[in-house]
C-alpha cells in the first residue's frame, strides 16, 4: 500500500512545486507588469512635467516675442500653451495622487504656473494695443516672470528628480524580484524535475512491479486453475436450475464425460443414481435459499453406466441482493473409504462373532464406573440373565455384597497394575447355582496410558473343580487299591517264586529217576514203553524250562532299573552273537542299521534284543533265504519317543490273535512246529513298559512279522 502511495505523493508534491512556481511566475509577471505600469506612470509624470514646463516656456517665449516684435502672431503659442497648462496640472494631480510628496510638488507647481500665467496676462495687458516700452513696470514684470519661471524650473526639476528616484527604486526592485523569481523558478523547476524523474522512476518501478505482480498473478491463477482442475477431489458449480456451469478435470475423469458434454447440458441430478434423486431434490432448495449442505453421500453414474460413491459438500454463492448465483461444490470419491468401512464392518462382525462364540465368559466394564459395557452370549447363558439386564449395571446391583466387594477390589487392582491379572478361583452366585470361575483381567488403556475399559475372561471351572475333587477321591481310593494290589502282587510273586522253586526238586527227581529207569530197565520195555518214558523225561525238562522262564519273569517285577546311556547298536550286536551261539545251525542274513542311543538298563534291554532276535531267527528258519532287519524309526519331533524294530521274512502270524501275542505262556504256533514257552514276548513287553515305552507288532501269515518297541524321550541318551 505504501509502495503504491509513494509515487502518487511524490507526483502530488511535484505538482505542488510546479503550481508554486507557476504562482510565483504569475505574481512576478504581475509585479513586473505593475512595476512597468508604475515606470510608465513615472514616465508619464515626467512627460507631463516636461510638457507643462514646455508650455510655460512657450508662454514666456510668446510674451517675450510679442514684447520684442510687437507682433500679435507671437501671442498664438502663448494662448495655446496657456490653455494647456490647467489640463496638464490636472493630469499631474491625478498621476501623483498616490504620492503625497509629489502631490505637494504638483500643488506648488500649480501655484507657480498660475502665478506665471497671471504675470504673463498682466504683462500682455500692459503692452496691449501698443508696443511695449522698457518702462520700469514692464521691466519689473519681465524680471518677476523670469523669477517665476526659474522657480517653476526648480519645481519641475524637483518633480523630475523625485520621479527618477522612484523610477530607479522600482527598477532596482524589479531587478531583485527578477533575480529571486529566476532563482525560485530554477530551483523549483529543478526540484520539480527531480521529483518528476523520481516519480517516473518510481512509476516505472511500480509498473515493473505491477507487471511482475501481474505475471505472478497470472502464474498463480494458472496454478490455481491447475490446482482446481488437477485437485484430488472433484469441483463443480451449478446454476439455479442445477445445470453444470463449471467442473474440474478430476470430476470429468471420474464421470467419463468431456467438458462440452457437461457444461450447460447436464444437471447434477442427471449423473446421480436413481435412488439418490430424492436426496438431491430435498437438499437443492436449501442451497438455493443460501444454506450450505454438508457430508451428503450420493452414488454417481459414469457415462459407461458404472457407479461409484461420493461425499458432497456445497456452499451457495449469492449476489448483493441475496439471489443464488451458483454453487461451489466439492466432491470426494469415497470408494476406498466405503471399502474400508466394509472391511471395518466385516472385521467388527468377525470380532463380534468371535466374542459371541467364545465359550468363555467375556465382559467389558467402564474403567471409571465399573459398570458392564459389553458381555457375550456365554456370559448371558452362564448368569442366566439377558444382557439388557446386565449392560450399564454394577456388580453390587447384580451379585451378593461379599462377592461384589471382591470383584470390585480385584477390578481396582487390575486397573492399577500392568498386564494380565489371574484370579485362580472366585465364586459367583447366579439364580440357578453358585459357580467357581477362573478369571483373567486386563486394563484396556488409551494412547496416554489411562485405563478406559476393563476386559475380563472367565472360565467356568465348577465341573473341573468337582472332577478334581472326584479325581482326588478316586486317587485316594486307587492309592488304597494300589497298596492292596502291590501287596497282592508281592504275595503272588513270592508264591510264584516259592512254587517255582519248590517244583524244581520234584521235576529234577522225575527227570533223574526217569533217566535211571530208562538206563536200567529200558531193554525190558517195548518201543511204546520206551516212547512213553521219553515223553516223561521231555515233559519234565520242558516243565523245568517253563519254571525257569517263570522265575525270570517274576524277577523282572522286583529288579530295580539301572539306567545309563547305552549304544543300542552295539547292544543289539552283542545280543545277536548270543542268539547265534545258542543256534549253531542259523543261516539267516541279519542287517543292523543305525540305532539311536538310549538311557536304559543295559541288562534288561539286552534280554529284549535277545528275545526278539531269537524269535526272528526261529520263525524265519523255514525260509530258503531267511533275512532279518534291525533298525529304527526317526521321531517326527525331537521330543517324540525313539522306535526300534526287528523285521523278518518268516511265517508271520494271524493278526486276529494279536491280543494273545504278549501274554505269558501264550503261543500262536504249535510246540511241535516251533520250540518255546510263550514267555519271551511277555518279558519284552514288561521290560519296555518298565522303561515307560510300549511294544507292538505287525504281521501277515507267511509274509513275515515286524516287532516294534519305543523308548520315550526322557529315557534316551
Amino acid at each position: 500500500m505504501t509502495a503504491r502511495l509513494t509515487p502518487t505523493i511524490t507526483f502530488a508534491w511535484a505538482l505542488v512545486v510546479l503550481c508554486g512556481i507557476s504562482a510565483i511566475s504569475y505574481f512576478t509577471v504581475r509585479e513586473f507588469a505593475n512595476r512597468a505600469r508604475w515606470v510608465e506612470h513615472t514616465q508619464e509624470v515626467l512627460r507631463e512635467v516636461e510638457a507643462l514646463l514646455s508650455d510655460l516656456k512657450d508662454v514666456e517665449t510668446g510674451v517675450r516675442g510679442y514684447v520684442i516684435a510687437g507682433e500679435r502672431s507671437f501671442l498664438a503659442p502663448y494662448q495655446e500653451a496657456a490653455a494647456r497648462v490647467s489640463e496638464r496640472l490636472r493630469r499631474l494631480r491625478d498621476l501623483t495622487r498616490d504620492n503625497p510628496a509629489q502631490q505637494a510638488q504638483v500643488m506648488r507647481l500649480q501655484a507657480l504656473a498660475e502665478k506665471r500665467l497671471q504675470q504673463a496676462e498682466g504683462f500682455r495687458d500692459l503692452v496691449r494695443d501698443r508696443p511695449p516700452r522698457m518702462s520700469d513696470p514692464a521691466r519689473q514684470s519681465i524680471v518677476a516672470g523670469k523669477e517665476t519661471m526659474d522657480a517653476i524650473r526648480t519645481a519641475t526639476a524637483a518633480m523630475r528628480a523625485g520621479e527618477e528616484s522612484l523610477l530607479s527604486q522600482r527598477a532596482q526592485s524589479s531587478l531583485g524580484m527578477s533575480a529571486v523569481a529566476e532563482l525560485v523558478i530554477l530551483i523549483g523547476t529543478a526540484v520539480s524535475m527531480a521529483m518528476l524523474v523520481g516519480v517516473f522512476i518510481m512509476l516505472r518501478r511500480q509498473i515493473e512491479n505491477r507487471a511482475r505482480a501481474e505475471r505472478l498473478a497470472q502464474a498463480a491463477a494458472a496454478e490455481a486453475e491447475n490446482l482446481y482442475d488437477k485437485a484430488p477431489c472433484g469441483y463443480h458449480s451449478v446454476d439455479a436450475q442445477g445445470y453444470f456451469v463449471r467442473i474440474n478435470d478430476t470430476e470429468l475423469n471420474w464421470l467419463g464425460y468431456s467438458r462440452e458434454e457437461v457444461i450447460g447440458r447436464l444437471r447434477f441430478v442427471d449423473v446421480v443414481a436413481p435412488e439418490c434423486i430424492a436426496t438431491v431434490r430435498d437438499n437443492f432448495p436449501n442451497l438455493l435459499r443460501g444454506q450450505p449442505t454438508a457430508d451428503l453421500e450420493y452414488t454417481l453414474v459414469r457415462k459407461d453406466g458404472s457407479r461409484f460413491p461420493v461425499m458432497v459438500n456445497a456452499l451457495p454463492i449469492l449476489d448483493a441482493s441475496g439471489t443464488f448465483v451458483m454453487s461451489r461444490t466439492t466432491m470426494f470419491d469415497i470408494t476406498a473409504l466405503k471399502k474400508i468401512e466394509q472391511q471395518h464392518r466385516q472385521a467388527n462382525d468377525f470380532l463380534d462373532a468371535v466374542v459371541e462364540n467364545i465359550p468363555s465368559m467375556l465382559f467389558v466394564k467402564d474403567a471409571d464406573t465399573l459398570r458392564f459395557a459389553r458381555i457375550n452370549r456365554a456370559e448371558e447363558e452362564l448368569l442366566g440373565m439377558p444382557r439388557e439386564k446386565l449392560i450399564g449395571r454394577s456388580d453390587h446391583e447384580l451379585f451378593p455384597a461379599g462377592q461384589a466387594d471382591f470383584f470390585v477390589a480385584k477390578d481396582r487392582e487390575v486397573l492399577a497394575a500392568n498386564g494380565v491379572v489371574m484370579i485362580e478361583e472366585e465364586n459367583l452366585t447366579t439364580p440357578r447355582d453358585t459357580l467357581v470361575l477362573r478369571t483373567r483381567k486386563i486394563a484396556l488403556r488409551d494412547a496416554s496410558g489411562k485405563p478406559r475399559y476393563l476386559l475380563g475372561i472367565s472360565d467356568d471351572i465348577t465341573e473341573q473343580k468337582r472332577a478334581q475333587q472326584a479325581i482326588q477321591d478316586l486317587n485316594e481310593h486307587l492309592k488304597v487299591r494300589a497298596e492292596q494290589l502291590e501287596a497282592a502282587n508281592k504275595e503272588l510273586e513270592s508264591f510264584s517264586y516259592s512254587v517255582s522253586h519248590d517244583l524244581r526238586a520234584p521235576l529234577r527227581a522225575i527227570d533223574g529217576f526217569s533217566r535211571i529207569f530208562e538206563e536200567d530197565y529200558g531193554a525190558q520195555f517195548d518201543e511204546e514203553g520206551r516212547r512213553l518214558l521219553r515223553v516223561i523225561r521231555e515233559s519234565s525238562q520242558r516243565m523245568g524250562v517253563l519254571i525257569d522262564d517263570l522265575l525270570a519273569f517274576s524277577r523282572l517285577g522286583r529288579q530295580v532299573l539301572a539306567r545309563q546311556p547305552v549304544d543300542m547298536k552295539a547292544l543289539a550286536g552283542a545280543a545277536l552273537q548270543e542268539v547265534r551261539a545258542a543256534a549253531p545251525g542259523d543261516r539267516a542274513e541279519v542287517v543292523i542299521g543305525d540305532l539311536p542311543p538310549a538311557q536304559v538298563d543295559p541288562t534288561l534291554l539286552r534280554q529284549v534284543w535277545v528275545n526278539l532276535l531269537s524269535n526272528a531267527v526261529k520263525y524265519s528258519s523255514v525260509r530258503e533265504n531267511p533275512r532279518i532287519e534291525v533298525g529304527s524309526l526317526r521321531p517326527a519331533r525331537p521330543d517324540d519317543a525313539a522306535v526300534y524294530y526287528v523285521r523278518d521274512n518268516g511265517v508271520g502270524f494271524d493278526m486276529r490273535y494279536y491280543d494273545k501275542l504278549f501274554g505269558v505262556f501264550q503261543r500262536l504256533h504249535r510246540a511241535e512246529d516251533f520250540a518255546g514257552t510263550g514267555v519271551g514276548l511277555a518279558i519284552v513287553q514288561r521290560v519296555v513298559t518298565r522303561h515307560g515305552g510300549r511294544a507292538w507288532a505287525e504281521a501277515e501269515v507267511d509274509k513275515g512279522a515286524s516287532f516294534f518297541f519305543s523308548i520315550p524321550e526322557g529315557a534316551q541318551g
